[in-house]
């Protein structure tokens, strides 16, 4: 029973490696051959857009964080659409120093601990940071590991202070990656609450106030 149990959890890690692979080989191959096929263009036009949605998230992020004095969200980008290759991006556009002297502020959020999300048809893409001033808090690694165990995730990659990982749906089994996506998020905020890095809902506190998501940030 073990020997079945590592064998199922290396072949999800070699799925999730392979996943991530194809999607580097598209990006890699349209900057290697001048113009590029459709599908290489077309990915491209993604990557772009999942990291203009990642630069505009942190700044909410990091307008958040200085109106409620908390350290701590979970947030979701569409533009991913369940590729972790774009949510990766995405998180280094929310990371990235702002440059103030640009027409539209951009970043900001390196100092922020956050779980990103994205849920596409096939897959829920997951990417984690913790920035070293809460390491005594969270681990990055740790929080990353609690949620891809509630929704059978793998961890592709996963640091103290960064992390990523992925979970695939399967209809046959009625994984969902929509479905997956709430079950992570209870685990995240369970995660937190369990670590004093948010507050106890008991007093007062709404698992919304840590949730900055498209339809959230419209209403901000």
């Amino acid at each position: 029973h073990v020997r079945c149990s590592c064998r199922a959890s290396a072949e999800r890690q070699q799925l999730a490696r392979q996943q991530l692979a194809r999607q580097l080989h598209v990006r890699c191959s349209f900057r290697a051959k001048k113009g590029g096929t459709m599908a290489s263009k077309a990915f491209e036009k993604q990557l772009k857009a999942a990291a203009k949605a990642g630069g505009k998230r942190g700044v909410e992020l990091e307008g958040a964080r200085d109106m409620g004095g908390l350290d701590f969200f979970c947030t979701t980008i569409e533009e991913a659409d369940g590729s972790l290759e774009l949510l990766v991006a995405a998180q280094d556009a929310m990371n990235e120093e702002p440059d103030e002297t640009a027409e539209e502020r951009r970043g900001g959020a390196a100092p922020i601990g956050k779980m990103i999300f994205s849920a596409g048809k096939d897959a829920l893409a997951i990417c984690c940071d913790v920035p070293e001033a809460q390491l005594e808090k969270v681990n990055c690694k740790d929080w990353l590991e609690a949620v891809c165990k509630a929704v059978d995730g793998t961890v592709v990659m996963a640091r103290d202070m960064r992390g990523w990982a992925i979970a695939f749906a399967d209809s046959s089994k009625n994984r969902f990656s929509i479905k997956m996506k709430d079950d992570a998020l209870a685990t995240a905020f369970g995660y937190l609450r369990e670590k004093g890095a948010i507050p106890e809902l008991d007093d007062g506190s709404d698992s919304d106030d840590f949730i900055l998501g498209d339809d959230d940030l419209g209403d901000m």
